[in-house]
């Protein structure tokens, strides 16, 4: 399977889904653990996969979901890095969203030689690069990388540090370093990490609870079906309360299981729990649910449908990227004509 075009032009909104082309995913939960699936088995005939042809570039058992957020969480907290949550989820949506694919070790020992003043660069520059390219998903992902900005002391540097190098060590690329989205969708990084940084008490009184990830795969088969046939390229899979996304990551999986591109379909989800939606904004890129796929906030049971207001937004956010493209191709170009006019003026 080819890298999904993460690319393609925003300019064309999904259509409104239709009643009888609509999947809705059945569960009523804030969010949702993911699992490690089993990979399918490759044809002989087929180009092996990163991991065959760069083995030591790759983990071999590469730390499981449970165990990446335990260790996330730790770093965190032992560090006493606060009670902002957004700062670790933004460290490992850094890490996930990260552009350059294919060599998780060597950007993970590239990291570790960073001083945390440069991590923050990093941060920064991460929601600069996919904000030019889906800005409505960065714009719904933005609590997590909007501290990047702030001034910080030298004990929180400390532990944003801290806790970048326990992601590394948790093998964050690992899990998201590949240059198929379908071998970066095993694991809810994001998910997990919220799951162990939020208290129990605190899940509760949001009312958020977490599907087992066997129960996830086994409801996505169930609803989307085994014959390829049955869905038609216009359809729009739903989620009302879609927590991260892992009821997606179970469908996007079960879809490709049977040949498909996840990427054809319209993808829309809903979430009341901000964090959690702009977690599930990072995990469309990051799995390559493509140009059709969508995140609203809000509350489901409140307000209903927010397609509409999805829509107005994704307009409202290419517009604003596009705008501020136009003004940064005016800048350099009278930068670069003062340039050439110095230029001419010492030759003269």
């Amino acid at each position: 399977m080819q890298q999904l075009d993460l690319f393609a032009q925003l300019d064309d909104d999904p259509q409104p889904p239709k009643p009888e082309k609509v999947i809705t995913l059945p569960k009523p939960t804030a969010g949702q653990w993911a699992s490690v699936r089993p990979r399918p088995q490759q044809p002989a005939s087929t180009a092996p996969r990163p991991e065959q042809r760069r083995g030591p570039e790759f983990a071999s058992r590469p730390t499981d979901g449970p165990t990446f957020g335990e260790k996330v969480s730790y770093a965190w907290h032992h560090t006493h890095g606060g009670n902002r949550m957004e700062i670790p989820l933004g460290i490992v949506a850094t890490l996930a969203l990260w552009p350059q694919k294919e060599y998780p070790r060597t950007f993970a020992n590239f990291f570790r030689t960073l001083d945390a003043e440069s991590l923050l660069q990093c941060v920064r520059e991460v929601a600069a690069y996919w904000w030019i390219r889906r800005p409505d998903l960065i714009d719904i992902a933005f609590p997590l990388f909007k501290w990047a900005e702030e001034e910080h002391t030298a004990h929180e540097l400390h532990a944003i540090r801290a806790t970048f190098h326990a992601a590394l060590d948790a093998n964050a690329l690992d899990h998201t370093g590949h240059i198929d989205p379908e071998w970066n969708s095993n694991v809810d990084l994001m998910s997990w990490t919220i799951t162990n940084l939020r208290h129990n008490t605190a899940r509760q009184g949001l009312g958020e609870y977490h599907t087992p990830p066997e129960i996830c795969d086994l409801m996505a088969a169930q609803t989307i079906g085994r014959d390829p046939g049955e869905i038609p390229d216009d359809c729009s899979l739903l989620d009302p309360c879609a927590g991260t996304g892992g009821m997606f990551r179970s469908a996007a999986q079960h879809v490709r299981s049977m040949g498909l591109d996840p990427a054809k379909y319209t993808w829309f989800a809903q979430e009341i729990d901000p964090l959690a939606a702009a977690g599930c904004a990072v995990n469309i890129i990051v799995w390559g649910l493509g140009a059709k796929a969508m995140v609203a906030c809000g509350d489901t049971l409140a307000e209903g449908d927010l397609w509409p207001r999805a829509i107005k937004h994704r307009r409202a956010m290419v517009e604003q990227r596009d705008n501020a493209e136009a003004r940064m191709a005016i800048a350099y170009a009278l930068g670069r004509t003062r340039q050439l006019l110095g230029m001419v003026s010492e030759a003269a």
